[in-house]
């Protein structure tokens, strides 16, 4: 059949066919396509701002970096000009700092170069601008940075770094035209030789950028090794991306596996919604099959239709992902703004836009075959159009053990995944959604028997009429109460396992912060880590006057690359306590760790670093610092919520593997008697106003902590909100699509005598039989669906999981969508049960 032929066929069905049943079935396939692309734009979103960084490197393939904050000096710059095959290089300052404007502070990353960096052919800055930025000894502020402090060109701000606090001049604010997506980043543009003069470490830089001639790159590379000499690394440009992939990929792989449920809770809805439009298209089937039409005519009409339906669908699903992307799904760098000036812009590509389309339409076509084939296997064409009366049920029974031997087998693979590859979540999870599909018509037959049973004790119709309606339209039953079990199984799974991941991660919170009364760092968001080195003596002098103050400890802490991992090294204090949180054990003694950690020479690991060393119990490695150390692995733990993992350090070791006394934070005990809040206001009184540091309870901390994971998981939450949200429209529809074509029906049992009151309770008792038994199924299987959501996320994360059974949450999930469902329903139901009597002589 040609394409005009198609399309004048399905405007003319079109327009006769029930829309309602349309409109359902393209809503289902909308909520997964829009899911879907709105979580991979903002995935993608979190690494534009990293991408662009990268590419300001320009023609650079190599780069030397420092591994400590005070960088390398300008010899080592010099040496690198004189390799044969060098082209061009171009130093580069890069750090952490507070940006202060009046009462409004940002957390930023200040980028500097010189004119040397327009020989790299760099997009990022022209050579002129940087001529110009270095005569005014001024920055230059992305437009974000500038809207969050209000600040114009000519304004001036403060930034805060290294226990200093700098003012400077603005002398532009610079927008997408000019630098692309990181005119949404938290960063700063200047100088080299201004940044050096704000950082306090003039003549250095944090990295050196390399381009060599053609078929020099080997040899260059080896070159820069020999001048690395074991103090530096030798990286290639594109390794900030591969760290910041490594960092997110948790966070992605955690949403992505969510999208991915819902993607498929989605295409469950548009297949359900086929379902009940899958009388109608078998009519259609039989009627051309009746009419002589070939089989290769049949199926282009069939997948035409479906193809219209899912391309339609999936331009409103994208338009909704984009609404999702506004208020919902908006790019939350959470922890990721620890170690990268992750920007909020959002970035969608066109690969992102084709693979939701093309699922959007895929779904619709896969829904669409099951009728096709339905209709295929039956010899007589209009057999297959019955979707009534007991025969149909009989003919069920017969097939019902297979069904059920089947179920069991998918549940057995489920198992199987969730012990022995709970990274394959989401296999696992497609294999739970069928073994719960399959147990579901059995489940809703006997519960449709019950409540047969029990109409025979009382003398109301509604029960009977009730009853005898689910008999007959037993396909649509069974799907209006899948929509239901998927819903509930989706929200039940996925909200359980984000709250069990929630509460893995406070205790680690609680923990940490709780090692003082105070702490005092460097200001801004970024240095939730206390990972922002400062010269502290002259502080702590201060606060040791302080006659509340009881004592006042150094805590030291650091990022440090291990392979493709920026790892969280920290040298806390050494006392009567621990050495790390005792309950992120995860091997070993905790007395003989302690005891290894207090004599110095050891380390305490997590799993992912461990791993990445391929280290045991007792072995020695070679620690990679600015002054490289042997020591020895004491104890095994999880990575305290920091995703690539961390190492624990005697403070003496990590001194010495830093060469360099100063402190990332101040931990402050307090007198007895003191209160914190008492306590903190004396400790900034003692710092002096206006001082750039940080002053935070024990208890502020742990919020901090606390608000910045729960940043990272509120898409996993709003996922699983969603799903509930989707479904009672879903239900809602699907009950409507039910009903409203059954007007002549309810009419023919007004002529019996039967009220409208008695069949609008009818209708209601219908929908709230098929929810209820729906959404219990749902819930029992997405309990389980929680437990090997725990599961992947533990093993994909490295987080600490706390594994729970979220009945709460699972029963809240079916009263959500009982609610939803029948309040929504009640409507079309009293509507169609107002119909007159005299509809019953309608031809």
């Amino acid at each position: 059949m040609s394409v005009r032929n198609l399309v004048w066929f399905w405007w003319r069905r079109f327009r006769h066919r029930a829309r309602h049943e349309e409109l359902f079935a393209l809503t289902g396939i909308a909520v997964g396509v829009a899911l879907l692309f709105a979580v991979q734009v903002s995935n993608q979103s979190l690494r534009a701002s990293v991408s662009a960084l990268t590419e300001g490197g320009g023609d650079a393939r190599w780069q030397l970096v420092a591994r400590e904050a005070r960088g390398f000096g300008e010899e080592v710059t010099e040496q690198v000009e004189r390799i044969p095959g060098v082209r061009a290089v171009a130093p580069v300052l890069a750090f952490r700092a507070n940006a202060v404007r009046a009462a409004k502070e940002v957390s930023v990353t200040v980028l500097a170069a010189d004119e040397r960096l327009a020989g790299l052919g760099s997009p990022l800055v022209r050579a002129d601008g940087l001529r110009s930025l270095s005569d005014l000894a001024a920055v230059a502020l992305p437009h974000d940075v500038a809207r969050q402090l209000g600040a114009v060109a000519g304004a001036r701000i403060t930034l805060q770094v290294g226990g200093r606090a700098v003012p400077i001049s603005v002398a532009a604010v610079l927008g997408s035209g000019r630098i692309g997506t990181l005119a949404d980043s938290p960063i700063v543009v200047t100088s080299l030789r201004r940044a050096q003069e704000v950082a306090g470490i003039e003549g250095r830089a944090s990295r050196l950028l390399v381009a060599a001639e053609p078929g020099s790159d080997d040899d260059v590379r080896a070159a820069l090794e020999q001048i690395a000499g074991g103090t530096l690394d030798v990286r290639a440009t594109d390794f900030e991306d591969r760290v910041f992939a490594q960092l997110a990929m948790p966070n992605d792989s955690s949403t992505s596996l969510f999208a991915g449920i819902g993607a498929l809770v989605g295409f469950l809805f548009a297949f359900n919604a086929m379902l009940i439009m899958a009388r109608e298209r078998r009519a259609l089937i039989s009627d051309m099959r009746m009419c002589g039409f070939r089989a290769r005519t049949i199926v282009q009409v069939i997948v035409f239709d479906a193809l219209v339906l899912g391309a339609l669908a999936s331009f409103v699903g994208i338009a909704l992902g984009e609404v999702m992307l506004r208020g919902v799904f908006e790019p939350e760098p959470g922890y990721l703004a620890i170690a990268f000036p992750v920007g909020t812009a959002r970035v969608v590509g066109e690969g992102t836009v084709i693979l939701a389309f093309a699922a959007g339409v895929c779904a619709a076509i896969a829904a669409a075959v099951v009728p096709l084939l339905a209709t295929y296997r039956s010899r007589a064409p209009m057999d297959s159009v019955e979707d009534s009366g007991l025969e149909r049920v009989q003919r069920r029974r017969a097939t019902r053990a297979p069904a059920l031997a089947a179920g069991a087998g998918a549940l057995l693979a489920t198992t199987l995944i969730l012990v022995f590859a709970p990274q394959a979540a989401l296999v696992g999870m497609g294999t739970l959604v069928v073994a719960m599909l399959l147990a579901l018509p059995p489940v809703l037959a006997a519960a449709i028997a019950l409540v047969g049973r029990f109409s025979r004790r009382i003398t109301s119709v509604v029960p009977v009429i009730a009853t005898g309606e689910l008999v007959a339209m037993s396909t649509r039953s069974t799907a209006i109460a899948a929509i239901a079990a998927i819903a509930v199984f989706g929200s039940t799974a996925l909200g359980g396992a984000r709250s069990d991941l929630q509460r893995g991660l406070d205790p680690n919170a609680r923990e940490l912060s709780a090692a003082a009364d105070l702490w005092v760092s460097a200001r801004g968001d970024a240095n939730l880590l206390g990972t922002f080195p400062f010269p502290a003596e002259r502080a702590a002098e201060r606060l040791r006057r302080v006659p509340e103050v009881a004592s006042v400890s150094p805590y030291r802490g650091a990022f440090l690359d291990v392979g493709d991992r920026r790892v969280w090294v920290i040298a806390p204090p050494t006392g009567d306590g621990a050495a790390f949180p005792q309950s992120q054990l995860v091997e070993g003694n905790l007395r003989a760790a302690n005891a290894r950690m207090a004599s110095g020479g050891w380390a305490v690991a997590s799993e992912a670093v461990a791993e990445a060393l391929g280290l045991s119990i007792g072995d020695r490695f070679r620690l990679a610092a600015p002054l490289p150390r042997t020591l020895r692995l004491a104890a095994i733990t999880t990575n305290f919520g920091w995703s690539p993992g961390t190492l624990v350090l005697h403070p003496d070791d990590y001194r010495a593997a830093w060469g360099s006394d100063d402190a990332s934070a101040l931990q402050v005990t307090l007198a007895a008697g003191t209160p914190a809040a008492r306590g903190a206001a004396l400790v900034e009184r003692a710092l002096g106003p206006g001082a750039p540091f940080s002053v935070q309870t024990a208890a502020e901390r742990e919020a901090s902590f606390r608000a910045t994971t729960r940043g990272g998981l509120s898409r996993l939450q709003h996922i699983a909100t969603l799903l509930v949200a989707a479904a009672g429209l879903a239900i809602a529809a699907a009950a409507a699509a039910m009903v409203l074509p059954r007007r002549s029906r309810l009419a023919d049992l007004k002529l019996t005598g039967i009220s409208t009151r008695s069949l609008s309770r009818a209708l209601l008792l219908e929908a709230a039989l098929l929810v209820l038994v729906g959404s219990i199924v749902g819930a029992l299987f997405g309990l389980y669906g929680q437990q090997l959501l725990d599961r992947a996320l533990n093993t994909v994360t490295g987080f600490p999981v706390e594994y729970s059974l979220g009945i709460g949450a699972a029963c809240l999930s079916v009263a959500l969508v009982m609610v939803v469902a029948l309040l929504i329903t009640a409507v079309p139901g009293w509507w169609a049960a107002r119909v007159p009597a005299a509809r019953a002589f309608d031809s």
